[in-house]
């Protein structure tokens, strides 16, 4: 039996609506710690990750996985005020 194209389920408008709303976010979150973080603490270049955090839920979630370095203790300090006990 053929299947009419009316008879196709339609994609829920909520779903797509959430599922954009995630993806942009993780975006905007992976360019703004790539923007913020010096050259030194990225593997590879700044502007080679600014492209991959393009790509749907994959790029960021990759630079965020991968694309930073692990923060030293000894620098992740600088620049905070000290606590005093």
């Amino acid at each position: 039996m053929n299947k009419r194209s009316g008879d196709r389920r339609k994609p829920n408008p909520g779903a797509l609506g959430f599922l954009a709303g995630v993806q942009v976010t993780l975006a905007v979150v992976a360019w703004t710690d790539l923007a913020m973080r010096p050259a030194a603490e990225i593997r590879g270049s700044k502007r080679r990750w600014a492209l991959i955090i393009a790509v749907n839920f994959a790029g960021p979630i990759a630079y965020l996985t991968w694309g930073r370095r692990p923060m030293n203790p000894a620098t992740e300090a600088v620049g905070r005020p000290h606590e005093e006990s």
